[in-house]
């Protein structure tokens, strides 16, 4: 058992510095509620398995490593009901590299593994295009992130793993007849499905060689045929792909696409009616619908010539995150690109803004306040990854150490007199120093979340003392608090060199 412990910590290596744990509040229908939460302690362990394994303790594990590069993702098609072993006929019909396991919801999580750490963008590039291969185009996608930011203790979203409690588990795989499969099986079925990074790059979902830089999503239904009921709104999208491409032909076109692709055409008078409406109007792409919105890949659609382009140019938002310091920060994923927000900045929208011009040169449309305060709400309730942090994180955790870093430095002052210069003075258990070098002090550091008042009040905290001194003729404000206690220094004994063995 040992053995098979260290296969599915080797299978699902990622991040070293944190893992996931979900704690489940109720269970609705198939779907569990409850809080998903980061630990900073390290990432998944050999330990960790062992218990996820037994059925002690579930583990959640992020992909993306602090170089941005992952072994391993994933796509969560998070729909129910979910006919899973359809899912998997899809994957085999397509020859997809991938294994297909049930989530802990019932859902399905289609894994892709790599036999060497490739690009978190790649990766997740290429899960969007066989996400919507598969007609689930647009749900969620591990890596979450393609890139993280490390120096501001961002570590990216787990997910749940399969196995939770071992071969008795409901989170299991499939074989490709859509068997369950057994731990020891399911490890030697996804090593035979390794792909390289090179191999990565060259998977290509099914697509018609039609629609030349149209929007994936008709250029895969044109491929597979429209879905029962989707015969009319797939044309009207084929025609408003014809109208920007084919502007002066597109009503012929429009009837030459219904007879070669429409199973079965539509009626003449259907066609001509649709031909009118198009007529009236530069249309835009019906992206909320059906069949175009399941086999969605707008990212790779913006690129597009003829596809939705500027009209749709609202970024996408996703995969919101909690550092739970005070105050808290929080990291959104939008675009595909990480930047980090204080709570007023992700209230509101004109501070959004500036922070998106100001980290990624980019300042997205505004909403309806409504529809902001929804958007933010969806992402809080959907996902949402709570990171735990160690008090050193904190902002007040941060000020205590620049506090005695700036207090136990080598530039002391020797003399009274020298606090003029900018330096602490230490004397008899106390330290004195001027509240503005402090900040320098904090400034220079990039410590900027305290105020003067707040920062004063935390030195009274901590049993300081402000008063006023005349130094050289000048008036002085100081403040005194009680010195920070020197570490010995530590001497180590050096061996004798003349003793045997040496």
């Amino acid at each position: 058992m040992q053995e098979t412990f260290t296969r599915f910590f080797t299978l699902f290596k990622g991040s070293n510095r944190a893992h996931g744990i979900f704690q489940i509040e109720t269970s609705i229908d198939a779907k569990q509620k409850g809080k998903a939460k980061t630990v900073r302690s390290g990432g998944a362990e050999l330990e960790h398995w062992e218990e996820h394994i037994k059925g002690n303790n579930g583990l959640g594990v992020i992909p993306i490593t602090e170089k941005n590069k992952v072994c391993w993702g994933c796509i969560d098609i998070d729909v129910y009901p979910l006919d899973i072993p359809h899912i998997v006929h899809l994957v085999e019909h397509q020859k997809f590299p991938m294994v297909v396991c049930r989530s802990k919801s019932g859902g399905a999580h289609v894994f892709l593994f790599t036999k060497e750490l490739v690009p978190a963008g790649d990766m997740q590039d290429k899960l969007r295009e066989l996400s919507a291969a598969l007609g689930h185009g647009g749900v969620e996608i591990y890596p979450k992130q393609r890139e993280i930011l490390v120096e501001r203790s961002d570590v990216g979203s787990w997910l749940n793993m399969p196995y939770f409690g071992g071969d008795g588990s409901t989170r299991y795989g499939f074989d490709p007849k859509g068997k369950h499969l057994s731990m020891e099986d399911f490890l030697a079925f996804t090593d035979k499905r390794k792909i390289t990074h090179k191999q990565l790059l060259k998977i290509k979902a099914p697509e018609t060689k039609d629609l030349e830089e149209g929007p994936p999503c008709l250029k895969i239904l044109l491929k597979q045929g429209f879905p029962e009921g989707t015969r009319n709104n797939g044309l009207f999208n084929v025609g408003v792909y014809l109208k920007k491409a084919t502007p002066d032909e597109w009503e012929k076109k429009i009837e030459d696409y219904n007879r070669k692709y429409v199973v079965p055409p539509l009626p003449a008078q259907e066609v001509l009616t649709l031909i009118k409406t198009l007529q009236k109007k530069d249309y835009n792409y019906k992206c909320s619908d059906e069949p175009i919105r399941s086999y969605c890949n707008r990212n790779k659609c913006l690129t597009c010539r003829f596809g939705v382009g500027e009209d749709h140019g609202t970024p996408t938002f996703s995969s919101l995150a909690k550092l739970n310091t005070d105050p808290p920060l929080w990291f959104l994923s939008i675009s595909d690109r990480r930047i980090e927000l204080n709570t007023e900045q992700l209230q509101n929208q004109l501070r959004f803004q500036r922070v998106c011009m100001e980290q990624l040169n980019l300042m997205p449309p505004r909403l309806n306040e409504k529809d902001w305060q929804n958007l933010i709400q969806h992402l809080m309730e959907n996902g949402m990854e709570i990171i735990e942090v160690s008090t050193d994180v904190s902002i007040e955790g941060q000020f205590m150490e620049l506090l005695e870093s700036f207090c136990t430095d080598l530039a002391q002052a020797t003399v009274r007199d020298e606090i003029l210069l900018g330096k602490p003075w230490t004397k008899e258990h106390y330290t004195y120093f001027r509240l503005k070098d402090l900040k320098d002090y904090l400034t220079k550091h990039r410590f900027t979340d305290m105020g003067t008042n707040q920062i004063a009040s935390k030195l009274r905290d901590l049993g300081g003392e402000h008063s006023f001194w005349n130094i050289k003729k000048r008036g002085v404000n100081v403040w005194k608090i009680n010195a920070f206690e020197y570490e010995e220094e530590l001497y180590l004994d050096t061996p004798d060199m003349d003793q045997e063995g040496f």
